[in-house]
């Protein structure tokens, strides 16, 4: 028998941007018939979170309506919609994680939240995972799924199987997943370049070298670390900036590409990802040179498939993956603690040096 649900829903929202979230009391109603309802148990943080919420445009498109914190959750069906409940493809009591990625209406910070399947990125947990792993996962692994679809084939490399990947910010929530599908899905060689505290962190997720940025001249590093001079496949950036780009053409083949989930900017408060070809009109030169002559080079934005969150969920029950939270944070739905809790979850995306991800407690 489906559990008894409340009458109301209490979410973390905002109204204009970068005002203080508070706590918003709406009426629960059941799902449609293609959506299901998710109790949620766990959220994540991201840096896009930060930047929309402070990010003035999304003030001028969405006006002062209540605006939903949070991409990430894991949680619990307690209700699924008729046509989802004569496919017989969810049913209550699924345990699930997935993407909720709505930046003008709702997010993830909220005790309930409805779900369409058919259109937005849904698994069910594997046995491997808690609920606060899962919910550390959906962005960042969609995201680097995204990054390494840029890898050139096999026959277009020229370091045959085993394809060369240079993973920078490889400690971070999107590079750990990159230096980890890499190895473990495409069979790559990879090179993780991180600080010199998170090494051995790099290491143990399967990168075959790392640079430590802080004691080691990087591009020179990675010139001579060239086998037999030949050149590498993909250059993921997690971090930004512009400082790899007199190198680029010596560390990548002309099949090789360039890829950047942030762009130009360095700012960690400023929206990354496409739009920053607007802000930063050298980006589009880099695109069309590379398209036409290489490498290639682009900046992209996570995929929103489903069969992609139940691959690495396979993944995780038959071979294992690192899934790593830094720090669970507590009371973001409490009357009292909200205010602290949120503060707190800022101030670790405005800071920087997360190793892994935040996650948001929501069942407690």
């Amino acid at each position: 028998m489906p559990p008894q649900l409340p009458e109301s829903n209490t979410s973390l929202t905002f109204t204009t941007p970068s005002s203080v979230p508070h706590l918003t009391h709406t009426p629960l109603f059941a799902p449609g018939p293609d959506e299901v309802l998710v109790k949620i148990h766990a959220a994540a943080i991201n840096p896009v979170d930060i930047q929309i919420w402070g990010n003035p445009v999304v003030g001028l498109l969405a006006g002062k309506k209540e605006k939903g914190l949070g991409r990430d959750y894991s949680g619990t069906i307690v209700a699924v919609g008729s046509t989802v409940q004569a496919s017989s493809s969810w049913v209550v009591g699924d345990a699930v994680f997935g993407l909720c990625n709505r930046p003008l209406a709702e997010g993830t910070f909220t005790r309930f939240l409805k779900i369409a399947p058919a259109r937005e990125p849904i698994a069910r947990v594997p046995r491997a995972w808690k609920f606060g792993d899962a919910a550390a996962v959906p962005l960042v692994v969609l995201t680097a799924f995204a990054c390494l679809d840029w890898l050139p084939a096999v026959e277009k490399s020229p370091n045959g199987q085993q394809r060369r990947v240079v993973v920078s910010g490889a400690s971070g929530g999107v590079g750990m997943w990159c230096v980890q599908l890499a190895k473990k899905v495409f069979g790559c060689h990879v090179t993780g370049i991180c600080s010199g505290r998170n090494a051995e962190f790099v290491r143990s997720l399967g990168a075959d070298e790392v640079v430590d940025y802080g004691e080691q001249d990087v591009a020179r590093t990675l010139l001579g670390g060239r086998p037999e001079g030949r050149k590498y496949d993909l250059y993921v950036d997690c971090v930004g900036g512009t400082e790899m780009f007199q190198h680029w053409r010596e560390l990548l083949h002309t099949d090789g590409a360039y890829i950047t989930i942030v762009g130009d900017k360095t700012s960690r408060s400023a929206l990354g990802g496409p739009l920053t070809y607007f802000t930063y009109p050298s980006q589009v030169w880099r695109h069309i040179y590379g398209y036409f002559f290489g490498p290639r080079y682009a900046n992209v934005i996570l995929y929103q498939k489903s069969e992609l969150l139940e691959r690495v969920a396979k993944l995780a029950d038959e071979e294992g993956v690192q899934v790593v939270v830094q720090d669970v944070v507590g009371g973001i739905l409490d009357e009292e603690g909200h205010k602290e809790a949120w503060e707190k979850v800022k101030e670790y995306m405005v800071g920087g040096r997360v190793r892994g991800k935040i996650v948001v407690d929501i069942a407690a």
